[in-house]
């Protein structure tokens, strides 16, 4: 059984325990409830409760019969339809009532974010708010999660600076970017990927993507760390700029991917 599955369907609102009775009914059809018991692996003594709360929640329907009730599950579709339906009304309430309660967050402190997905939800918001200039480093692997709001943003007018890191030599759709190689050194050096993201010089996300779905990023408007994080963007556009120009005698004197000049003590 999926442990992925079952995460999902935890953040549906289900135990790992109802998750794993869910599964097995869609599996196989409607059950008796010392069937589904078996068939989930979870104790007899819990099935009933758990197959009461898998009823109150949605996920399952049963009929009563001469030798007990017996349970089928709603079809996902089904089910996914009426959390999203829910969930909506349900912010859409949360909207009304909490009008009035302004967010005030100090951003001359340093805020930390964690998970992939809410890293890159902060990255969204802020890119959907910026007004005249966007600054971002960022990995070939993430960039499809902002690459909606980067084109949005060019199409009214925005400039973006993008420093993507990638072996792939292909195009992007964007005005201002270039290619990042050395990709192995900054693994190395950063214990995985990271992301960079200034706008308009008065904010920053900057932070650590260790894989997939793990990430911690720092977020403010202090500005040491706005100057500091833009000057590390802009220093990659100097550098591949003049690598553009001066190609063959840097690659003569760095190698091919001008991983030389990170060699800073070579010589001593």
């Amino acid at each position: 059984m999926s442990e992925y599955i079952i995460n999902l369907l935890n953040k549906a609102g289900l135990t790992d325990a109802e998750g794993k009775v869910y599964l097995a009914l869609l599996k196989n059809g409607s059950c008796s409830g010392y069937e589904a018991s078996k068939l989930a692996g979870v104790p007899r003594s819990k099935i009933y409760n758990i197959l009461e709360n898998l009823t109150t929640k949605g996920f399952v329907l049963f009929t009563e019969g001469d030798s007990g009730n017996r349970y089928a599950p709603v079809p996902i579709k089904e089910v996914s339809v009426r959390i999203q339906h829910e969930t909506e009304e349900n912010l859409k309430e949360l909207d009304k009532e909490l009008e009035g309660y302004e967010a005030k967050t100090d951003l001359d402190y340093i805020w930390h974010i964690r998970e992939y997905n809410n890293v890159f939800a902060k990255c969204r918001e802020i890119i959907r708010k910026t007004k005249k200039e966007l600054l971002v480093q960022i990995w070939e692997e993430d960039l499809e999660q902002i690459r909606e709001e980067l084109t949005e943003l060019e199409g009214r007018g925005g400039r973006l600076g993008l420093v993507y890191f990638s072996e792939n030599d292909r195009t992007l759709p964007f005005k201002k970017y270039c290619r990042h190689g050395m990709l192995k050194d900054k693994k190395e050096e950063m214990g995985g990927r990271f992301v960079t993201l200034v706008s308009d010089d008065t904010e920053v996300v900057f932070g650590q993507i260790v894989e997939e779905h793990t990430a911690e990023v720092i977020w403010t408007k202090s500005k040491p760390m706005i100057a500091m994080a833009a000057e590390c963007v802009r220093h990659d556009f100097y550098f591949y700029k003049s690598a553009g120009i001066f190609k063959e005698e840097m690659q003569k004197e760095l190698g091919s991917d001008f991983s030389g000049v990170r060699h800073i003590f070579e010589e001593e």
